[in-house]
């Protein structure tokens, strides 16, 4: 079996990042092989000293913020044979997560999975769009979503191959919910995993008034490309 490449992004909060890199390292390789590969946005903090110091991580300096789809397509196309992870920095992982993430993908042939997010009324299972492209999320529900969380989504190499990178015109939010979209306009099935369920230190990067700002950037592109209310 060939290694799974967990691509992580980093900007800053140290703190979050030590223990996303602590909970992957928890899981052991010989069940499921990983190898880990940062890629840091120009972090100020110490987050650089930090992960120069892991002899287990591979570590690419971009220098400035690239945004999440350049980071991550970077390392996506370092590998061009691999299943990726794409992983933020502020996710706290299960023992066995990515052993259950591989076997559902391959074993209910799903071209992505994705977790379940730990919130205080139960699981974040997903989420389905309005009319204006307006994203609201399934808690405990059974609805099938519309998309799942780029947080921490596991996709096939064969996905990767069918429907290309993340598209780098979103500089944050919604690259997730536009690469669900083209799984579905070509039948590619994905799925949240409700047997793996993880902490979100949701958006430790941003204020809450620069992700509102991201957001409606993001969501206005996204109802122009596909055809939503804008």
């Amino acid at each position: 079996m060939k290694e799974i490449i967990i691509s992580i992004l980093t900007y800053n909060k140290l703190e979050y990042t030590k223990r996303c890199i602590d909970s992957i390292f928890k899981t052991p390789k010989h069940t499921t092989p990983y190898s880990v590969v940062v890629s840091d946005n120009g972090s100020t903090d110490r987050t650089l000293d930090y992960l120069k110091g892991l002899s287990n991580i591979q570590l690419i300096e971009n220098g400035e913020n690239l945004g999440f789809s350049k980071a991550h397509n970077k390392i996506m196309k370092m590998f061009p044979d691999r299943d990726v992870v794409l992983l933020n920095n502020d996710i706290e992982l299960p023992f066995k997560w990515l052993p259950t993430l591989n076997h559902c993908v391959y074993k209910r042939n799903l071209g992505a999975v994705s977790p379940a997010i730990k919130v205080p009324d139960g699981l974040d299972v997903g989420a389905v769009l309005d009319a204006s492209a307006k994203g609201q999320s399934i808690i405990n529900g059974n609805a099938k979503p519309d998309w799942i969380t780029g947080s921490c989504l596991y996709i096939r190499r064969s996905t990767i191959d069918s429907i290309g990178y993340l598209d780098e015109k979103y500089q944050f939010y919604y690259e997730d919910v536009d690469y669900c979209k083209k799984m579905t306009e070509i039948g590619i099935k994905f799925e949240c995993i409700r047997d793996v369920v993880v902490v979100h230190h949701n958006s430790v990067s941003s204020s809450p008034f620069q992700k509102k700002q991201m957001m409606e950037a993001s969501r206005k592109y996204f109802a122009k490309k596909w055809g939503y209310r804008a």
